[in-house]
């Protein structure tokens, strides 16, 4: 991989983002990039369903969290690997028109990344490893955890952004259903290219 390479990893929760993040910084150096940041802790209290805040405002507030970090993403020098990134704000909002949402993050001029890969998974299974998760933790599912439904708006709208190549003309969709050894080969392999 060369310099500077800016590299995201979108999908669901239980998608394992965080697993194959983190199986990579064995193999390569990198700058990570993880959304939300603590810097807007009224999203993560959103979340957790400690908060209530109005739609559009937190469209507005994921956008802002992610921006205020763009000059520090612009300006690294090694590879940056980004843990969720504008795709997700439009995939998880279900207040503004599709169309209307990319709108609104076009207009910001966001770093654009050069691959974007896509971790695929099925509603129910996410829903699934999400409870799994929680519950072994000793928490309450997440405001998105607990609503099948609304899991399916989310992976809609990821495979649509994907079919649209958005802000990157590379996207790769991988089977999240596949073993994390199974999909950490695809991934190093997809670097490697």
């Amino acid at each position: 991989m060369g310099d500077n390479i800016k590299l995201v990893f979108e999908g669901q929760d239980g998608c394992g983002k965080d697993t194959q993040i983190a199986l990579l910084k064995d193999k390569i150096d990198f700058t990570h990039f993880k959304y939300p940041t603590p810097e807007f802790p009224s999203i993560r209290e959103y979340l957790e369903k400690k908060r209530s805040i109005e739609p559009k405002s937190l469209f507005l507030l994921f956008l802002a969290d992610i921006a205020n970090e763009q000059e520090k993403l612009a300006d690294t020098l090694e590879t940056c690997i980004i843990d969720r990134y504008v795709f997700s704000t439009i995939a998880y909002d279900k207040h503004f028109p599709y169309g209307q949402a990319k709108d609104l993050v076009s207009d910001i001029n966001f770093v654009r990344p050069d691959t974007v890969i896509l971790l695929d998974l099925p509603p129910e299974v996410a829903h699934e490893r999400k409870i799994k998760q929680k519950k072994k933790e000793g928490k309450s599912p997440d405001r998105y955890d607990e609503d099948i439904e609304y899991l399916k708006h989310v992976r809609e709208r990821f495979l649509t952004l994907k079919e649209d190549s958005f802000l990157c003309p590379n996207w790769v969709v991988l089977d999240a259903t596949k073993s994390p050894e199974e999909l950490h080969k695809e991934i190093l392999k997809l670097l490697k290219e």
